[in-house]
């Protein structure tokens, strides 16, 4: 899953979670170490400089959402995915405003953890606010740039991090983490839903197996897919920027999405993605056909 050693902070006060979780971590080729409260994870974390943390939410001493926010004010580069019990939906709410980049569900399922360390992999590329700010009396009025991107899925973070980087100078930081989430996700979806036609059951049973890359690769490579590609427009006004994609699948019934207002869905599987996307701007609309997607994202 990754080509280069990755070293993931694992925090669990349950011995036998860490010694399971950490050997399917081991498994997928990444470097693990684990603390078994809140207080030994956050010492860990400042001593050992991981790349990405996963923590448990319930632990003595220090709590799993308190050590995420933690995190993320000190550094915020390094992805953080929350493991949390069944029915804990306002957790994951909290988890989520917090800049937590994904959560799992107890108990861990391989296709959920694999998810996860693909967002949080995805996450590593560091949004940049490389743009000096303007004086006070000068105004943007707006700007804007359009991309076309092949069915890279590889090239998503980077493209991001250099669209943010254009786009979104003088936004807080943690607003940019936000919205480049949310933009990851929804290229994603472009490329593997829309542009490559994989539906969400084939998606969850490649992950289960361990075959979503051979899957996609095999897609990519069909006559009728290979040409499609995905059209993004960001347009940078005073107080908010508006960034549209546009896939050139066949669509889908976006209203089959789970009701991101419904915090009962916020632990299934289905959506989640979008769920994420959604939570983390301040709109995400569909156009009927289902394969265009506006975000907004307000100052």
């Amino acid at each position: 899953m990754t080509t280069q050693t990755t070293k993931i902070l694992l925090i669990d006060d349950e011995q036998l979670a860490r010694e399971e979780l950490g050997a399917l971590l081991q498994e997928e080729g990444y470097e693990v170490i684990t603390g078994a409260d809140g207080e030994e994870g956050l010492a860990l974390f400042r001593s050992a400089a991981p790349d990405m943390v996963i923590t448990d939410v319930r632990m003595p001493r220090r709590d799993g959402l308190s050590v995420a926010m933690t995190i993320r004010q000190e550094d915020p580069s390094v992805p953080v995915t929350v493991i949390t019990g069944h029915g804990n939906e306002s957790m994951a709410i909290e988890a989520i405003r917090a800049g937590v980049t994904d959560f799992i569900k107890k108990p861990v399922r391989l296709e959920d953890l694999s998810a996860a360390l693909l967002r949080m992999q995805a996450a590593r590329q560091p949004a940049v606010l490389g743009l000096a700010e303007l004086p006070p009396s000068v105004v943007l009025v707006q700007h804007a740039y359009t991309y076309r991107l092949q069915n890279d899925l590889e090239a998503i973070p980077a493209f991001v991090d250099v669209l943010l980087k254009r786009v979104a100078g003088g936004m807080d930081r943690m607003a940019v983490l936000e919205l480049g989430l949310a933009l990851r996700e929804v290229l994603l979806n472009a490329i593997e839903h829309g542009n490559l036609g994989l539906t969400y059951r084939e998606k969850s049973r490649a992950l289960e197996l361990g075959t979503l890359e051979q899957l996609l690769a095999e897609r990519a490579q069909r006559p009728e897919l290979e040409q499609r590609r995905v059209t993004v427009t960001a347009r940078r006004e005073e107080r908010r920027l508006t960034v549209q994609i546009v896939d050139e699948g066949d669509g889908f019934d976006w209203r089959s999405l789970p009701d991101p207002t419904d915090t009962s869905h916020l632990l299934s599987t289905h959506g989640r993605g979008v769920l994420l996307a959604r939570l983390s701007v301040d709109e995400l609309v569909y156009n009927e056909k289902g394969n265009e997607v506006s975000i907004v994202k307000h100052f």
